[in-house]
């Protein structure tokens, strides 16, 4: 889907905020200007998500703000590993980068067996669209004192959102 088509439909859904990113494999040179042109009320971030090699491929987002950035370790249970394994990338994945949050969905679909206390991150849902029959299957609702990206990203960091399912 184009970035404007994406922002309308969740706009159309009550959306307040939403977050491009791509995988930095398939990023073109001026993509950001197609992210810089969407029209819409939405808060908009935009990111890349990064492929990171550790024992295997893992995917980090990084998410820009005016000032901060949020780093997620993405769709943990998309790797198919046991979670020995997985707390040993989030360590790893620590060390590379600011590692902010983890993603305990994949596509939309909830992987409660990541809401461990032994992964000591904020706990994030996402919908990781890939069409337009994903969105709204799983989002993050935020107490953050002002709208504004910067506000979302520390929220996020401190884990003042909850997850919310369909």
């Amino acid at each position: 889907m184009a970035p404007q088509a994406v922002a309308d439909a969740y706009e159309a859904r009550g959306y307040d905020f939403i977050a491009f990113t791509d995988h930095d494999y398939l990023m073109k040179p001026a993509c950001e200007n197609l992210y810089n042109n969407v029209k819409s009320d939405l808060i908009i971030f935009t990111g890349i998500e990064l492929t990171v090699f550790f024992k295997g491929y893992l995917h980090v987002n990084r998410i820009h703000g005016e000032k901060e950035e949020l780093y997620i370790l993405n769709h943990l249970g998309e790797y198919g590993l046991p979670i020995e394994q997985v707390l040993e990338r989030i360590e790893a994945v620590s060390e590379m980068y600011p590692l902010d949050a983890v993603e305990i969905t994949s596509k939309g679909f909830r992987d409660s067996e990541f809401e461990i206390p032994e992964i000591e991150y904020p706990k994030i849902a996402s919908d990781d669209l890939h069409a337009i029959v994903g969105i709204g299957r799983a989002w993050i609702e935020v107490d953050a004192p002002k709208k504004d990206r910067d506000s979302i990203i520390r929220a996020v960091k401190h884990g003042d959102f909850w997850n919310c399912f369909l």
